[in-house]
């Protein structure tokens, strides 16, 4: 099991998490963040001793929430907007036939791609068997008007320039050479959208009734958008009218290292490395360290102004709305019985109850300034 010590290791953190635990309680200190312990001695079997740095909260002084004024927004659906959907949902009913003849706006094609400066290829700058519909323009500008006309089998070299504000740093804004191999080209055909086409989509009574349903979900989302926006603005307004105590440097760092945690899995679940994102924006973990920190200040202000009006206000959550969530998780997660056990750890239920909280202190706020 890795060796003696790594018993001791266990040993010691079982005894720290105890004892100091109970040694906080009885001292009744507020902690904020994590405490840092560092063990200053371990003879085995006759003991341990170590000391532990914690960081209080913060004071707190809540401003008068009457002075509080936001406006909020009545969310408007535009029939642009409907459009949008209406043919996003025709394009994946689209049907496709491969063609022979030259390629034209409205067409997938299937292309080999080689992007090079100065006769080199550029990192990711060559794939194969690449689908690209074109009159998309999901590529750089002017990358299909070159591809449109071009048949099966023809090669085509053009040189483009990124656009300045291109994701990848080290090409945008630069000229570079484009060598292309058109291998298939397949007309895409889209189905009328009427009743026929409405009913195949589920229990819809005309293409007019789908196109209403449409309508009322973006509204219902605006809605739910404008909703986020304004709690969130309402406590950003307290936040300017409260004050807050000076926050321990531990604290704002541990704040920072989080918010790179979470930027790192964003980055990972998008499929890019984290170390080529750096590459890509030309900066190491300790730039994004100083970056972040005023934006970690401002979170770690939130967080403690809503707690402090959550206690003021008495905001609870019950053990059978911590359940009744918890059941939803489940539910939803129902083919992947794996994740279950998940829903019933300790953890989860902290964490459930955490949100839930801050759920309700925002709700709370945004009563009483409206009242």
């Amino acid at each position: 099991i890795g060796g003696e010590m790594k018993i001791y290791e266990e040993a010691i953190e079982h005894i720290v998490n105890r004892t100091a635990i109970k040694a906080l309680q009885e001292k009744k200190y507020e902690t904020f963040g994590k405490p840092n312990v560092s063990i200053q001695k371990t003879v085995p079997p006759f003991g341990v001793s170590y000391k532990i740095a914690i960081s209080l909260m913060p004071k707190i002084e809540l401003g008068d929430t009457s002075k509080i004024k936001v406006q909020k927004n009545e969310p408007a659906v535009s029939e642009d907007e409907t459009q949008k959907v209406i043919n996003n949902l025709l394009e994946m009913r689209a049907t496709e036939s491969q063609t022979d003849r030259a390629a034209a706006k409205g067409d997938k094609v299937i292309l080999d791609l080689e992007i090079k400066r100065a006769a080199v290829i550029i990192e990711n700058g060559k794939t194969n068997d690449f689908p690209l519909i074109l009159g998309e323009g999901k590529f750089i500008p002017g990358f299909e008007d070159n591809v449109i006309g071009m048949k099966t089998g023809e090669h085509k070299k053009f040189e483009l320039e990124f656009p300045k504000e291109y994701y990848e740093k080290s090409v945008a804004g630069k000229r570079a050479e484009f060598n292309v191999k058109l291998k298939q080209i397949f007309e895409r055909k889209l189905p009328d959208f009427n009743d026929e086409f409405v009913k195949s989509m589920g229990d819809y009574k005309s293409a007019d009734d789908f196109k209403k349903k449409v309508q009322e979900n973006l509204r219902f989302e605006k809605s739910r958008e404008e909703q986020e926006r304004y709690q969130m603005k309402v406590m950003d307004e307290l936040v300017k009218v409260s004050k807050v105590g000076e926050l321990s440097e531990d604290v704002v760092h541990e704040e920072v290292h989080k918010m790179i945690a979470e930027l790192e899995q964003s980055t990972t679940q998008q499929g890019m490395k984290f170390d080529d994102y750096l590459k890509s924006i030309k900066k190491s973990k300790q730039d994004l360290e100083k970056d972040f920190e005023p934006k970690a200040k401002e979170r770690l202000k939130i967080m403690l102004v809503a707690r402090e009006f959550g206690k003021l206000e008495n905001v609870k959550v019950t053990e059978e709305e911590i359940k009744k969530e918890i059941e939803i998780s489940k539910k939803a997660y129902q083919n992947q019985p794996e994740l279950l056990p998940r829903f019933e750890s300790e953890d989860y239920k902290n964490y459930m109850r955490n949100a839930l909280t801050s759920k309700k202190i925002f709700e709370t706020l945004v009563q009483k300034i409206s009242s």
